[in-house]
């Protein structure tokens, strides 16, 4: 049901969410939505702005500027007295953090919830009126440096970078979030300028406070705090994300590192959650199946003793979310690892794989995580922060039921289109010496996976 807010002569519409999760729903005459989820079990709150952004905004010229813009805005913030940002959410009680994804930006504070809507205040106040000095890049871009660079420190990164290079081909860009170092280097203030200008507008973003709030208190703080920040253009109209390149073959790749295991990443392009909504809940569904320590997958995967741990996700996005396949074994377990593997991809092509039962095992599980998640108020922010960046709020409001509707057809449609007999890229993190070894693997693992 709508209901009308009245606030200074502007009529604004707000929705209550008809599932048990409670939402309450507000946009603002300038476009920004408000979301508000109640959670009086403790006193503590969370006030999060997001906005449609990150990765998928990149050029090949600056990849990673997304990442260090977000640092700058809390490095460049000041206070009405001069105060830092940290010194501001010090004095709340207030721990801080911001975040750059694929498809999101997110900046929150979580605190005492007495001290919500003066969060709401210092959020709105970082977000309208940036301040970007050469001093404050210089010093900020070396952190942002010295975090890029103990990533590619970490053989999983590498393996995860390789991987997903050879997945995405000419449009890695727009997913290489921690970026590149010749672009962090030679950024200047003006072009952080042209990102706040273009992308932190009110019409590209939402507010997000759960915890022990009143909703109507929040809305209220909203139109005093945001109401006169003024709508711009759509940016992604006039910058569209340009289509995911798309994979045309299958790729494998061996990263060598001083690791103790080995460890098998297999990734697929997957489907978009604004436009091939109904198989990102399949793949979810799919994904639940298969980490439930009873399901078929894990007992012939991990209990035979093939691999020490096996997983299969989907990582949902708008501009296409990769689907992964991620493996632990040990070396002198690898020709049967990979064996058994390319045998459970041709298991999946069998209409019989996913029983009726078994999905509504995991459709239970889902809704009992789903409920605890509910109960962690920044966990809760982060993950409606996502959901409404890549598919829209009713994306998250509806996906219980629409989880719970998914069928072993819909499943088996979903393995059909994006995963069996699809190309894919396959990558192997073993030590220096198992490399020569490892990529002869890779071909035979290719010819088991390709054969009729």
């Amino acid at each position: 049901m709508a209901t009308c807010f009245l606030a200074g002569g502007s009529a604004l519409r707000a929705q209550e969410s008809g599932n048990t999760r409670g939402a309450r729903h507000l946009t603002l005459e300038n476009g920004l939505e408000v979301i508000v989820i109640e959670n009086h079990s403790v006193p503590i709150a969370t006030v999060m702005i997001a906005f449609r952004g990150g990765a998928m905004t990149q050029s090949a010229e600056d990849q990673g500027i997304p990442h260090l813009f977000e640092h700058m805005l809390f490095k460049g913030y000041r206070g009405p007295r001069d105060e830092t940002f940290n010194g501001e959410a010090a004095a709340l009680q207030a721990g801080s953090n911001g975040e750059t994804s694929d498809e999101t930006v997110s900046y929150y504070l979580t605190m005492p919830s007495v001290n919500a809507l003066e969060s709401v205040r210092l959020i709105a106040d970082l977000v309208r009126s940036p301040r970007f000095e050469d001093d404050d890049l210089r010093t900020e871009r070396f952190v942002v440096l010295g975090e890029l660079q103990r990533n590619q420190s970490v053989p999983l990164f590498q393996l995860r970078r390789e991987t997903q290079s050879l997945l995405w081909g000419s449009s890695f860009m727009r997913k290489n979030t921690i970026g590149e170092t010749s672009a962090i280097l030679v950024v200047k203030p003006r072009y952080l300028e042209t990102i706040f200008r273009r992308y932190y507008v009110p019409n590209n973003a939402a507010l997000i406070v759960t915890g022990d709030v009143v909703t109507a208190d929040v809305f209220a703080a909203a139109r005093s705090r945001f109401g006169g920040w003024q709508r711009q253009a759509d940016p992604f109209k006039e910058f569209p994300v340009p289509p995911m390149q798309r994979l045309a073959s299958t790729q494998g790749v061996v990263v060598a590192a001083d690791v103790k295991d080995v460890t098998i990443m297999v990734e697929w392009q997957g489907p978009s959650a604004r436009r091939q909504a109904d198989a990102t809940y399949a793949a979810d569904v799919l994904a639940d199946l298969v980490s439930d320590p009873d399901s078929p997958f894990q007992k012939r995967l991990v209990e035979s003793g093939a691999f020490q741990s096996a997983s299969l996700n989907y990582q949902t996005l708008d501009h296409v979310g990769p689907i992964t396949f991620f493996g632990v074994t040990r070396w002198d377990r690898i020709e049967g690892a990979l064996t058994a593997l390319s045998g459970e991809f041709e298991t999946m092509r069998d209409t019989a794989y996913v029983e009726a039962t078994a999905i509504q095992s995991a459709k239970k599980r889902r809704a009992v995580a789903t409920a605890l998640q509910q109960e962690e108020g920044a966990v809760l922010a982060d993950a409606l922060a996502s959901y409404w960046s890549v598919g829209g709020l009713e994306y998250y409001l509806g996906y219980l039921d629409r989880m719970s509707s998914r069928s072993s057809a819909d499943i088996q449609r979903f393995l059909s289109t994006y995963v069996n007999g699809k190309p894919y890229v396959v990558g192997l993190l073993v030590r220096p010496e198992y490399a020569t070894r490892a990529q002869a693997l890779l071909k035979e693992f290719n010819s088991l996976m390709e054969a009729p």
